[in-house]
């Protein structure tokens, strides 16, 4: 029987960016839901839970900060893995809402994807 995929929740509303996130990572073996906005990620969040969350800051209607307390004030996925990806903010504005890691736009591919495969429980 196949293990299940990781699966990814990435937060991202630039779509070239999200597209290239979303099949890269697939490429590596994980399974993706690509969320443009805040709205898509509540709805998704309400059906499912993903293994780690990649959580852009700025969004179209919200912003990844914000999303990233949610993710740590619900019981549900307070404990689960979340990444901060940013051109703008600094990681210190990332340690307010206790994300495990930040990701500076633009950013190398496979130092992302180490830094995903660091933070998923084996």
């Amino acid at each position: 029987m196949d293990t299940p995929k990781p699966r990814i929740y990435v937060v991202e509303d630039n779509y070239d960016i999200g597209l290239v996130l979303e099949l890269f990572l697939n490429d590596e073996g994980f399974e993706v839901k690509l969320l443009p906005t805040a709205k898509d990620f509540n709805t998704a969040v309400k059906q499912e839970l993903p293994d780690l969350f990649l959580l852009d800051v700025m969004l179209p209607d919200g912003n990844g900060i914000d999303l990233c307390h949610q993710i740590r004030k619900d019981p549900r996925s307070s404990g689960l893995p979340v990444l901060i990806m940013s051109a703008h903010a600094n990681e210190g504005a990332v340690k307010t809402c206790e994300a495990e890691g930040f990701i500076a736009k633009p950013f190398d591919l496979f130092t992302l994807l180490d830094t995903i495969k660091q933070n998923l429980p084996d």
